[in-house]
């Protein structure tokens, strides 16, 4: 991983404000979101998430929370803290939506489509009618080609043995290596971006800028954080989760408690 830290002062009312990107700042910002810009995290083979921007700090949700009855002065972090538990708590969720985070993904073709079934985010994705696809595909770890569940239809259940994964790996790459030479090919020959991406698998990596508030993140999190969640898209999850729980703490102790 790689990242980036830029430092700031607190003001007098005890929020973050400095120099970003060369340009002063009044609005609100985390200490802990702060230190997660820009920093590159590796996942699934040549995956990547990154978080590019952000709106909002914990105390944005509580001073959201108490425009209902307008008493915001003299409040302590702790005030917050207290205040942000018993919104998640009593399931008012309307202040978490104004906070949000941007991250730029990058991942397999079959891993997006079930991103994209949060349809409350904001994104846009490289596209391969503009750019040609490069030779980056997904395949599985060895020990991790597993079985197909007998009780649930999408779910996968243990491993196939050494021998069976050894060449389901073999399988997978070369089948890989072949799309991407037609492809190629395809390229060469003259035809369009647009059509000749037609031979590429989904276990072609895409990328996205991908915008979601923070009450719809954390119910993307509750899902795909899940024990039932597809493995592959849960460690997509887990960097994010761990991002969240860095830059937010307030907010995400009140999402983990019991």
């Amino acid at each position: 991983m790689r990242g980036t830290h830029k430092e700031s002062g607190p003001d007098s009312a005890g929020r973050r404000r400095g120099e970003v990107s060369g340009n002063q700042t009044k609005r609100p910002i985390s200490e802990g979101a702060e230190a997660e810009l820009n920093k590159v995290y590796s996942v699934l083979n040549h995956g990547e998430v990154e978080l590019v921007d952000y709106l909002g700090s914990d105390s944005t949700i509580a001073r959201a929370a108490r425009t209902s009855y307008q008493r915001s002065d003299g409040k302590t972090p702790d005030d917050d803290r207290r205040l942000i538990a018993r919104l998640w708590r009593d399931r008012h969720t309307s202040p978490f939506e104004m906070v949000s985070l941007t991250f730029r993904i990058r991942l397999p073709i079959f891993v997006m489509r079930q991103h994209v079934r949060h349809r409350t985010a904001s994104l846009n994705e490289w596209s391969f009618r503009y750019t040609e696809c490069p030779e980056l595909f997904y395949v599985p770890a060895e020990d991790d080609v597993r079985g197909q569940s007998k009780d649930n239809k999408q779910m996968s259940a243990g491993h196939l043995s050494p021998e069976d994964s050894a060449l389901a790996i073999r399988l997978i790459a070369e089948i890989n290596k072949d799309s991407f030479e037609k492809y190629k090919k395809l390229i060469e020959m003259g035809m369009a971006r647009e059509q000749a991406r037609v031979v590429l698998p989904v276990s072609a990596y895409t990328q996205i800028i991908w915008n979601m508030d923070m009450r719809n993140l954390l119910h993307y999190l509750s899902l795909r954080l899940a024990p039932d969640a597809q493995k592959e898209i849960r460690e997509y999850a887990q960097i994010i989760a761990g991002i969240v729980g860095r830059g937010w703490p307030m907010i995400w102790d009140a999402y983990k408690a019991p």
